[in-house]
């Protein structure tokens, strides 16, 4: 990841008084320089972010799994993807970190990190970036200094999650919001979800306070949601053929794999198991080959391509199945035509 550096210094958008979002470019980075009122008092952060950082979540999107409209068969990892990218971890940590310091106890870190974040101005994306929908991953939101519910909600959660701190997601009509556990909080309203309180979080201005929710969606359904730290490994283009069996020869097969992990994290350990079976009488397992491959990270995609000799004389079975310390197992099955030839 390259690009030409220029120094440059704007402002971005002091909506209140005691309340200012300054960017600078400095050798291949940004320095950015946020101050907001929490309560009584000036609170600050000072934050250097790798510009190349900034550019990738800005130019490399197409592995953005994120969803405006659910259904019912679809989990959304989106959520996670980029909430908890593994690029930018350090830099919630090192927020996290910063607000930790400032605070006097744990309810009083969460605070600062919920006014931290609702102080940062709230724009369309119509406006501010100038398309009717897009996503910021966190460091975005940083760099631009503003966002929308899903932006905002996007740092907050990548902030809470490196405290640590036990939070939901909350998906309601058009909208999202977070909502937080912790026993040192205190407010009249909460959502009850696996026998734990969680208070209802609202990012998008500093008039809201933990627990309060928006006249507009006291009596909205809401969908939780819970983050998954682990990667979304996605199988795609499966091509299988092989050469003609001879009598006394097996037939070379070769089999072709596209992979892409949408993230969070890298995968590794990754293994890919393949067994062929005949769909004759017996239903005879005529192979079975286990590959190691290398790790893949994030947002990264990759073509595997392996190859083993087995007997071809009959209809088969090719079962796939890929294996990865940091992933559910995946399985993918096809019917191999032996009437259309050796090659499928």
């Amino acid at each position: 990841m390259r690009s030409s550096v220029h120094f440059f210094l704007f402002l971005v958008m002091i909506s209140f008084s005691a309340q200012a979002h300054v960017v600078t470019e400095e050798n291949g980075h940004y320095i950015v320089e946020h101050s907001w009122r929490y309560k009584a008092d000036q609170c600050s952060l000072s934050l250097t972010i790798d510009k190349d950082l900034y550019d990738y979540y800005q130019n490399d999107r197409e592995h953005l799994v994120y969803k405006y409209e659910l259904d019912e068969n679809y989990n959304p990892p989106g959520y996670s993807g980029f909430m908890l990218s593994e690029y930018d971890r350090p830099l919630m940590k090192a927020i996290a970190g910063q607000l930790e310091e400032m605070a006097s106890s744990e309810s009083e870190q969460i605070e600062l990190a919920v006014s931290f974040v609702q102080s940062l101005p709230y724009a369309y994306d119509s406006v501010s970036k100038g398309i009717e929908e897009y996503v910021r991953y966190p460091v975005e939101t940083l760099v631009d200094g503003c966002g929308d519910c899903e932006d905002k909600v996007a740092l907050l959660a990548a902030i809470l999650h490196e405290m640590p701190e036990d939070f939901i997601l909350l998906v309601l009509p058009e909208h999202l919001a977070i909502g937080v556990s912790c026993e040192a909080l205190k407010a009249d309203s909460y959502l009850l979800f696996q026998d734990k309180k969680y208070y209802y979080v609202e990012t998008t201005n500093p008039n809201w306070k933990i627990g309060q929710i928006p006249e507009e969606y006291h009596s909205s359904d809401m969908e939780v949601f819970l983050l998954q730290d682990v990667p979304n490994l996605q199988m795609r283009g499966v091509r299988f053929e092989s050469e003609p069996t001879s009598v006394i020869e097996k037939a070379r097969c070769n089999f072709t794999i596209d992979l892409v992990n949408l993230g969070p994290g890298k995968v590794t350990n990754l293994q890919l198991s393949l067994r062929l079976i005949s769909l004759g009488r017996k239903n005879r397992l005529l192979a079975e080959q286990r590959f190691e491959l290398d790790d893949l990270m994030e947002g990264a995609s990759r073509t595997e391509n392996v190859t083993f000799k087995s007997y071809i004389r009959e209809n088969c079975m090719l079962q796939v199945e890929i294996t990865g310390n940091e992933i559910p197992s995946q399985y993918y099955e096809t019917l191999l035509d032996y009437s259309r030839t050796q090659h499928f």
